[in-house]
């Protein structure tokens, strides 16, 4: 026998020594931040198999793929561990089911149905679910994910869909009750309405053999407690069960462990200060009902802290003092005492910026005491930056590589807003649909270098071919197909386009999905081949990004046998609804490594920077959980506190996680306000709490920092010489200094060249000039400019103003490329009600009176059910539609003016460009003055003082003077919706000047000035996303 007790004694402390030799009770080890948790795991496994277990005999359960591999790896160090099972809750139930399936009963040879895969079922099964109290409204996608993770929190506590119902029953039967708590009888409600989908969900997985992550628990632990032989054998097999993470466990995992150790032959392992997984369903009372589930538990504390300075572990217990009902503990460091905890008052969140980024370039290359007792300098992997939510790290990572400090990003890469994920679904489209995916076909085109002319060719070409045909198709594919459009050039490259789509369109009926989203991946384009010429983390992220979307055609094919690719397509569009986030695992070998504080839980770094630790921010603003689990429903412990106050709890464990990642130096930042507030930002209450001015553990420095710009500017070294070289040969060719500009533009072709090789060997300066000329440049050589624009046939309006001045990238896309774009089946209510407002107001100019009989005839003959993919939202439509209809009759019984003529088309001219379009309404008053009408159907967006400034209003009245002979008294917006009237009273300066606005605009489109102006929201909601290089995402 392998006596390694007194072996290992030597090298622990008198905690983990008790830890690891306990025997006899069940052990719950509470393991405080740094204190050796991993190893005490190690040693007690080690120490359980010298009192006699063999390996097989232990079980030991975690909650991540990473922390079971790191226990197996640690263990086969020191014995063969080959017949142990080291795995997650998860993969030991799946293993578990797959082992006893005719005494579950439950099929599962489909394969594992994701939570996204759940999300998308349910989005596309949306109308059979049957809600009667849930509002779907244009909020689909929130409510879905709302149900589906409440359906899950529901599993967690190990509620089936027939308790659930027979509590809403039971609950019913007490209506008078409920009567005197609304809330709580909408919520029931509600519930009731969760329990359809629970329902149909279960009936989905049972059919179609598929099993989720929740069901592999819940399942094992009924097969479990219906079969007691099957529970027998494990229990025969399993001598010793271990748990590590246990404040992140569930109550059924609980439930899971208490039915596999029902002697007490158990260790748990956890941290409850550590507990920042409860919206994941981690059940805070985990620890207490452990205590509750066993006679003589032995409970160990791990207080010394080998991790962090005496300082650090002193302030992070110092955030815990307020924690209600919190076990004490007296941790302490065995390490120095180390410098103060720096909190920096930033003046502003870019201040902020500038400070990490200025204090990690003073402390880089900076010899410090490594806990080996050794001296070396700190390099970038030294460094973390964290933050409570991923999207404000992002801006110290783009912060970080514009100084060449490279940065690694975690969490920053998403399927479907990255350029690699686009790219691969515009191959997709033209693979299954080439005669319609016009957009995808240009978002190719453009990627391959032809030019704007050249595509503009092809589309207007496609337009004069759709308007002969009476087909659905747009028509950009076949003009590429024959390159029949008028002085195309760049014939050569678009002859390669040609053929690969000709492979493209081939692969659906030779290929599966998985199949043909490989191909295309990997022989078709370069697509895959392009991201790994480099080492660069933004090349692992598309290599990340391409990995996961072959994952994901695999997944579609496991639970749709016959699929097919546009299918997928469709899947993917749906999935592409949700915040879906890939799980990145690459690190880059030497780099600050920028995360949240959840995906640095476990890690330890010699620096960190605790980020925007400000009120909003951390803790964020309490938002309730739209499903729980009531509290006479539940089964585990109940906590006395509120949910806002639980909540309130967990923020202060997660900054306390965040600081006890440090080893050697912390700080805590945050800035006094944010550039989207007006209001100044308090430090967070959880500063204020440490009393953090007056705090001898604390230095406060205050930091007012240089600049708000130039830190988001995301470049490296090569960058910012090529950027330097950019400017130069603009400038030389703007002086006419060609050779000076030729020079420049060689040495651009060397950064490129650099970029994808990392060397200058090999690099021909000849090569650079065996392109063909262009011959649009040949034109403009001898004079003959081919604009885009033809000043003689070029048409304005109100909206294309409006869309030039929102971004004129998109202008170009719309209204010079001519891009087609798909139909918006969601203006069909706005069509609706604008078509029966123009056929009552028709019918009030001949003198008949509009009634509501007339009104939703007229209604009922406009409305196009074909544009609602679910019934509900079409009924939510139609019920609003009418509404508004209602509102309208109303309105017109009360006015007193007298419609003159309704969708007034006009023409009118600015800069010498026609502008034209059509008025909803035009009255005259008693008096004689005229007035305009706008109806909309949507939100209100426009207020009193910016009514005046819009752009429709303002040539609307134009086209009144324009029209009648005199200004219109005043221009009004009829918010339908709202029942709400917005009047703009016209002054003629306004006018004048709104005007002298709209002429210096319709000169920046003649001059095809068409610069993109990327904003966050408008880029997600803009048709040419796809083809567009400079979507701003989140």
């Amino acid at each position: 026998m392998f006596d390694i007790g007194t072996k290992l004694s030597v090298t622990l402390n008198p905690d983990q020594l008790e830890a690891v030799t306990h025997t006899g009770t069940p052990l719950l080890v509470t393991a405080g931040p740094g204190s050796g948790k991993t190893r005490v795991i190690v040693e007690r496994i080690i120490h359980l198999m010298s009192t006699g277990l063999k390996p097989s005999e232990i079980l030991c359960l975690t909650f991540s793929e990473k922390a079971a591999q790191e226990m197996k790896e640690r263990l086969e160090k020191i014995t063969d561990v080959s017949d142990m099972q080291i795995s997650t809750f998860h993969s030991f139930c799946h293993e578990i089911l797959g082992e006893n399936v005719l005494d579950s009963g439950i099929g599962i040879g489909s394969g594992i149905m994701t939570r996204s895969s759940t999300l998308v079922w349910a989005l596309k099964n949306i109308d059979s679910f049957g809600f009667e109290h849930i509002e779907l409204g244009n909020n689909a996608v929130n409510v879905i994910e709302a149900l589906i993770d409440g359906i899950s929190t529901f599993k967690d506590e190990l509620i089936t869909p027939d308790e659930l119902a027979d509590y809403l029953n039971k609950k019913f039967k007490q209506e008078k009750n409920l009567v005197q708590d609304i809330e709580q009888y909408d919520y029931l409600q509600k519930l009731c309405d969760l329990h359809k989908i629970y329902v149909k969900h279960q009936d989905y997985l049972k059919k179609s053999k598929l099993i989720d992550f929740d069901e592999m628990i819940t399942s094992t632990i009924e097969l479990f407690k219906k079969k007691p032989n099957v529970l027998s054998r494990y229990h025969k097999k399993f001598k010793h069960v271990l748990v590590d993470e246990f404040q992140d466990n569930n109550y059924a995992q609980l439930e899971l462990v208490r039915l596999l150790a029902p002697s007490g032959n158990v260790t748990v392992v956890g941290d409850d200060d550590q507990s920042i997984y409860r919206f994941q369903g981690a059940y805070v009372a985990n620890f207490q009902h452990f205590m509750k589930s066993y006679d003589n538990v032995k409970q160990c504390f791990l207080r010394q802290n080998y991790r962090s300075t005496q300082n650090i572990v002193n302030l992070a217990s110092k955030l815990l003092e307020n924690l209600p009902l919190r076990q004490k503990k007296e941790l302490f460091s065995s390490n120095e005492v180390g410098d103060k905890i720096v909190i920096a008052r930033c003046t502003h969140d870019m201040s902020e910026v500038e400070f990490v980024v200025n204090k990690i370039k003073e402390l880089l290359g900076s010899k410090i005491t490594r806990r080996d007792d050794t001296q070396r300098p700190l390099s970038f992997r030294d460094f973390a930056v964290l933050s409570r939510r991923r999207i404000d790290g992002k801006k110290f990572a783009q912060a970080l590589n514009a100084y060449g400090i490279p940065a690694t990003f975690v969490g920053e890469a998403n399927i479907f807003n990255s350029a690699t994920g686009r790219d691969l679904l515009a191959y997709l489209d033209v693979a299954s649909n080439p005669i319609n995916s016009a957009l995808a076909i240009i978002r190719i085109l453009k990627n391959s270098g032809i030019s704007d002319q050249n595509i503009a060719r092809i589309n207007q070409e496609a337009k004069k071919r759709r308007r002969n045909s009476e087909t659905n198709s747009d028509f950009v594919y076949d003009v590429l197909l024959d390159l029949g459009a008028p002085e195309l050039d760049q014939l050569d490259e678009l002859f390669d386009i040609q053929k690969q789509f000709q492979t493209l369109t081939s692969l659906p009926t030779q290929s599966t999905v998985s199949e043909a989203i490989f191909q295309i991946m990997m022989s078709v384009t370069d697509l895959y081949k392009s991201a790994t010429q480099t080492d660069t983390l933004a090349d692992r992220k598309k290599q990340t990004i391409l990995k996961e979307l072959y994952h994901l055609s695999l997944e579609f094919e496991s639970q749709n046998k016959n699929g097919t690719l546009a299918e997928f397509i469709d899947y993917l569009r749906l999935l592409g609804e949700f915040d879906v986030e890939l799980e990145e695992n690459a690190e880059i070998r030497d780099a600050v490594q920028v995360s949240t504080i959840h995906q640095s839980k476990g890690k330890e770094y010699p620096i960190v920077f605790v980020t925007d630790v400000a009120q909003g921010k951390l803790p964020l603003r309490y938002q309730a959980k739209k499903f729980y689990v009531p509290n006479d429903l539940a089964k585990g412990l109940l906590k006395d506190e509120d949910e806002k106050s639980l909540a309130l709890q967990e923020e202060r464990r997660l900054l306390y996680v965040a600081m006890t990642r440090a080893q050697n130096q912390l700080f805590v930042v945050f800035p006094t306000k944010y550039a989207q507030n007006v209001r100044q930002s308090k430090p967070s209450v959880f500063l204020e709490e440490i009393e953090f001015e007056k705090n001898p553990l604390v230095e406060v420095i205050d930091f007012a920092g240089s600049t708000q710009e130039t830190l988001l500017q995301e470049q490296g070294k090569v960058d910012i010489i090529q950027q330097d070289l950019q400017a130069k040969a603009t400038k030389f060719v703007n002086q006419m200094q060609l050779e000076s500009a030729i020079a420049r533009i060689v040495d651009l072709s060397k950064v490129e060249y650099f970029k994808k090789n990392k060397t200058l060997d090999g690099f021909e300066t000849e090569d650079l000039f065996t392109v063909e000329s262009n011959n649009d440049v040949d034109a403009l050589l001898v004079g003959e400019k081919i604009p885009l624009i033809n000043k003689e046939t070029l048409k304005l309006s109100a909206s294309k103003f409006e869309t030039y001045m929102k971004c004129p990238l998109q202008f170009k896309f719309a209204h010079v490329l001519e891009v087609p774009t798909p139909a918006q089946t969601y203006f069909n209510l706005g069509t609706a009600v604008h078509a029966v407002a123009e056929q009552l107001t028709k019918l009030e100019k001949e003198g008949q009176k509009p009634t509501e009989e007339i009104a939703f005839e007229i209604l009922e003959k406009n409305w196009d059910s074909d544009a609602y993919k679910s019934e509900k939202k079409e009924d939510e439509d139609l019920a609003k539609a009418k509404e508004m209809i209602q509102l309208y009759l109303k309105w017109i019984s009360e006015n007193p003016n007298k419609a003159i003529d309704v969708e007034k088309r006009f023409k009118i001219e600015i800069g010498g460009i026609p502008i034209t379009g059509s008025i909803d309404r035009v009255e005259q008053t008693p008096s004689g003055e005229y007035q305009v009408i706008d109806f909309k159907t949507g939100g209100v967006y426009e207020t009193k003082n910016s009514i005046k400034e819009d752009t429709q209003m303002n040539v609307y009245a134009l086209a009144v003077e324009s029209t009648y002979g005199k200004l219109p008294e005043k221009t009004s917006l009829f918010y339908l919706k709202e029942g709400k009237m917005l009047e703009n009273v016209l002054k003629t300066d306004n006018l004048e000047r709104v005007k002298a606005k709209l002429d210096q605009v319709t000169r920046s489109i003649l001059a095809e000035d068409f610069e993109a102006r990327p904003e966050k929201g408008a880029c997600y909601n803009c048709a040419f996303k796809n083809i567009c290089d400079y979507v701003e995402s989140d």
